[in-house]
């Protein structure tokens, strides 16, 4: 804007020196009007030239910042583009009572690349692909669409149940989410969804059919709703929430079965294939007062036709845990999104700090037995210290002891059914 005054007074005085040095008498008004109407319409090209230019400046992509990588964006706010991707690599330790499994293993538990943004503001976009384990998946893949009565989502994500599931692995307080989760099989489906929130509470609504990968001529259906209410005071947080979830296997089939708490160990607790339709409820809460945070869920599943007297199956599944900052920091929970964030880590290590402290216990069970079904009951008895050395980095270690009882479906176990794993585990995280 200056550029375009000064050259609009340089004119006008350079055009205003002409005629007053003239000799008189050599231009008539008339053609002293003629060269003015000339330079005014000069002005004006030369204006026009200008704001054009400006405004193709502004369009022009700004790199942004977008902790801890980088992003593009434009001035005007429409169009923004951030890098983001995880690493996780894990090692694992496991022995079982009877013998049967001797696990001194490692993984890439995730290796994923992506990119986030928005286009003409109002919609939001994600795609993100993993690369662990040699192979190629999908993560998520969605575009949001924010209207004034909420938010719509499109494309390959998670139904919103439970406070854990809805928390990134990259936020838990152990490597390994609840049993349960896993166990009633929580994964990715491409769906629909409508999403509401405000400062203490959160809805979700979505209709899925099917999975990325799925090849079944008809793969089913899941419905599956999350609310949430919670509060701030002096110190701390709280929230409760509720969520359920009715899934149509289709042509498929529903099998109910967990690992010995790590993903590296066997699984000691199973169904087998006993339904091909189920219905899941859940019932959460979570404090976090300073330092010290604790949550609990409980689930109950209901497996219809699953009973041996072609009744339904119920099977349970829940945890209680408890962590605290040694250092100080404290585990946000955010009401808007009913889930766990990072923390904020008061002196990182890069800045010469000791890096934020965790330990944490937490006791989880999941029973897949009753009604003529023998999946087992699994209890684990689980430690965890996390050393986060900044926000977007830390390591975890896991000590974990698990019993198993009724799982007559899992030779492993033995005649009578019963077992017992002892796991350790260790994790390098990081992630931008």
């Amino acid at each position: 804007m200056f550029k375009r005054n000064k050259l609009v007074t340089l004119l006008g005085a350079t055009a205003l020196v002409t005629l007053l040095t003239a000799p008189a008498g050599a231009q008539s008004i008339e053609e002293m009007k003629a060269q003015l109407a000339a330079l005014a319409k000069r002005i004006e090209e030369l204006e026009a030239k200008q704001q054009a230019s400006e405004e193709k400046q502004a369009k022009r992509p700004k790199i942004s910042s977008a902790e801890p990588a980088f992003g593009l964006a434009t001035d005007d706010g429409l169009f923004e583009v951030n890098v983001r991707g995880r690493i996780l690599a894990d090692a694992a330790w496991a022995t079982d009572g009877d013998s049967t499994m001797g696990v001194k293993a490692t993984e890439m538990r995730a290796a994923r690349i992506g990119v986030q943004g928005k286009a003409w503001k109002d919609v939001k976009y994600v795609i993100e692909a993993d690369f662990a384990g040699d192979q190629v998946a999908l993560a998520d893949a969605t575009l949001e669409y924010k209207t004034s009565i909420g938010t719509w989502r499109f494309g390959h994500y998670k139904p919103s149940v439970s406070l854990e599931e809805t928390t990134s692995l990259l936020n838990t307080t152990f490597m390994e989410r609840s049993a349960f989760t896993d166990a009633f099989s929580f994964g990715r489906n491409i769906g629909i969804g409508y999403k509401n929130g405000g400062e203490n509470w959160s809805f979700n609504l979505g209709a899925f059919r099917g999975k990325n990968d799925g090849g079944l001529e008809d793969e089913g259906f899941i419905f599956a709703g999350r609310v949430t209410y919670g509060q701030s005071f002096e110190g701390g947080t709280w929230l409760m929430g509720a969520s359920a979830r009715y899934q149509d296997a289709g042509d498929g089939g529903l099998r109910y079965r967990q690992r010995a708490y790590s993903h590296l160990a066997d699984r000691f607790v199973d169904t087998g294939t006993v339904t091909d339709k189920d219905m899941l409820m859940i019932l959460e809460g979570a404090v976090q007062y300073g330092a010290l945070h604790v949550a609990s869920e409980w689930s109950q599943l209901t497996a219809k036709d699953a009973a041996s007297d072609g009744g339904n199956a119920t099977f349970w599944g829940g945890y209680i845990e408890a962590g605290w900052f040694i250092t100080g920091e404290g585990k946000p929970l955010s009401l808007t999104k009913g889930a766990w964030g990072r923390p904020k880590v008061n002196k990182p290590v890069h800045e010469g700090g000791m890096g934020a402290w965790q330990v944490a216990a937490r006791f989880d069970r999941v029973d897949l037995t009753g009604y003529g079904v023998y999946g087992g009951e699994q209890d684990t008895y689980l430690m965890g210290v996390n050393w986060y050395l900044n926000r977007h980095s830390r390591l975890m270690a896991n000590y974990a002891h698990t019993t198993f009882d009724k799982a007559f479906n899992v030779p492993a176990n033995g005649a009578d059914g019963s077992n017992d794993a002892d796991v350790v585990t260790l994790r390098m995280q990081i992630d931008w």
